[in-house]
């Protein structure tokens, strides 16, 4: 009997763990909000608090993300960088959860290129929550994508195929 309240008390405690462990669920968008837009990766703030070095050019363009519905599937598509990926998600009850991506098969021309894509394609694939801010004064719209890892993604909305100056958004990423 001792050694069963034992195991009954340890089995708990490690419940209760995990149920601390859960991340609250923060995302303040729906799919039908997010329906129709398109965004490009301006920070990138890792697990560590150290900032992703994004690095312009070489054979790729900015890392983007952009969500469509395809009937009633939610689709996310964009740019890891090199190569185009696309795939699905659900976003419901606080939780975001990217579906496995489909990406085509460009070779990046340099490893650090390389390494970036796959780093942002991982956290992609990790995605626990979406929180977007609007800033009507800066005419700013922000996208923040967080993995159950702690990084996080901020994203600015490209509207008319021009995304702003990454100096323009230095006080929302608290750089």
């Amino acid at each position: 009997m001792r050694m069963l309240r034992t195991v009954a008390i340890t089995c708990l405690a490690a419940l209760a763990l995990v149920g601390c462990s859960m991340p609250t669920p923060v995302s303040n968008v729906s799919a039908e909000d997010l329906a129709g837009t398109g965004w490009e990766l301006q920070h990138w703030q890792q697990r560590n608090g150290g900032a992703y070095p994004l690095m312009p050019g070489g054979n790729g363009g900015p890392i983007s993300i952009r969500f469509s519905r395809d009937g009633a599937a939610n689709i996310l598509s964009g740019s890891a960088g090199c190569n185009r990926y696309r795939g699905g998600y659900t976003l419901g009850g606080g939780y975001l959860q990217v579906l496995p991506a489909a990406t085509t098969r460009m070779a990046c021309l340099s490893p650090e290129r390389a390494k970036l894509e796959q780093d942002y394609l991982n956290v992609l694939a990790n995605a626990t929550t979406l929180t977007r801010e609007r800033d009507p004064g800066r005419d700013l719209d922000t996208l923040t994508l967080a993995s159950s890892e702690g990084d996080e993604l901020l994203f600015v909305r490209v509207l008319g195929g021009e995304a702003p100056e990454p100096g323009s958004v230095g006080s929302t990423v608290g750089q």
